[in-house]
């Protein structure tokens, strides 16, 4: 696993606040050093130079993981890679396999 920053609190809207160590993709699932998952990016806020990330939580122990860092799968799982384009051959592998259907 990749590491992807350092969790540093815990926002009034319920949000975790991660200083990022890399860039990282909305809706990306984030890891604790143990491999559980830990939340979900909203989205990347700040400068570019030194970039955080809003995440929604996925566990009620958020008290555990401050001040921890989380982890990037490595692999990417098929919300992550490209819907539209996936979505789009999907699209036209039906279409040929029935060639009858408008």
């Amino acid at each position: 696993m990749k590491e992807a920053g350092t969790v540093l609190h815990l926002a009034r809207s319920g949000r975790i606040i991660i200083r990022a160590a890399q860039q990282v993709h909305d809706n990306t699932i984030l890891f604790d050093e143990s491999g559980r998952r830990v939340c979900k990016v909203m989205e990347m806020i700040g400068p570019v130079a030194s970039p955080y990330l809003s995440a929604q939580p996925l566990t009620e122990r958020i008290g555990r993981i401050l001040g921890k860092k989380v982890f990037l799968s490595e692999e990417r799982t098929s919300s992550q890679q490209s819907r539209r384009y996936g979505s789009r051959v999907r699209e036209l592998k039906r279409r040929s396999s029935n060639p009858h259907e408008k």
